[in-house]
C-alpha cells in the first residue's frame, strides 16, 4: 500500500479556504438566483439592470461600457440586453451624436423590478453575514481584495477590487 504524500498545513489551510470560499460563494449566490428567478429574470441580467439604474448617463449607457461594466465578454453583455428587451426591461437605441454606439436604457418597468430585487437582495445580504459584525465583513473583504489583487497583475498598478463595485 501506498503512503499519501503528507499536507503541509499551508497547503490544507489553502485548500480549506479555497473549498469554504467555493461552497458560501456557491450558496449565497444561489439564494440570490432564487429571487432573481422569482422576477423572472437571471442573475447576470440583473447585473445589467443593476448597471443602468445606477448610472448617471440619462440618455443611456454605451453597450461597451456596459460589458465592461459587468467584466463580461460583448457578446455575453447583447446576449443578455437582448433578453431584457424581449422582456420590456431595456431599450436599445443608436446614440445620436454617434451612430456607431448603441446606448442601453432601463425601462420603466425594467427600474421598478431592478428596485424591488435591489431591496430584496440588501435584506438577503444582511440575513447572509448576520453572524459577522461590521468590522468582520469589512476584514472579509479586505482580505479577499488582497487575494485577489494577488493573482492579478494590472497595467495601471491599481488594485482591483470588488467591493468597489457593489453599490446596492
Amino acid at each position: 500500500m501506498v503512503k499519501p504524500p503528507t499536507e503541509d498545513r499551508r497547503d490544507r489551510l489553502g485548500r480549506e479556504a479555497f473549498i469554504t470560499l467555493y461552497v458560501v460563494g456557491n450558496h449565497f449566490t444561489e439564494q440570490i438566483d432564487e429571487l432573481c428567478r422569482s422576477k423572472g429574470i437571471s442573475h447576470p441580467q440583473y447585473s445589467v439592470l443593476w448597471v443602468l439604474c445606477l448610472s448617471d448617463e440619462a440618455e443611456g449607457v454605451p453597450m461597451g461600457s456596459l460589458a465592461d461594466g459587468l467584466l463580461n465578454r460583448a457578446a455575453d453583455a447583447t446576449r443578455l440586453v437582448d433578453r431584457l428587451v424581449a422582456h420590456g426591461l431595456v431599450t436599445r437605441k443608436p446614440s445620436p451624436h454617434d451612430r456607431r454606439v448603441v446606448l442601453v436604457r432601463a425601462t420603466t418597468r425594467g427600474r421598478a423590478v431592478f428596485e424591488a430585487l435591489a431591496a430584496q437582495i440588501k435584506d438577503l445580504h444582511r440575513e447572509q453575514w448576520g453572524s459577522l459584525t461590521q468590522g468582520e465583513v469589512h476584514e472579509l473583504t479586505r482580505l479577499l481584495n488582497k487575494a485577489l489583487w494577488s493573482q492579478q497583475s494590472t497595467a495601471v498598478g491599481e488594485s482591483p477590487t470588488i467591493a468597489a463595485t457593489s453599490r446596492k
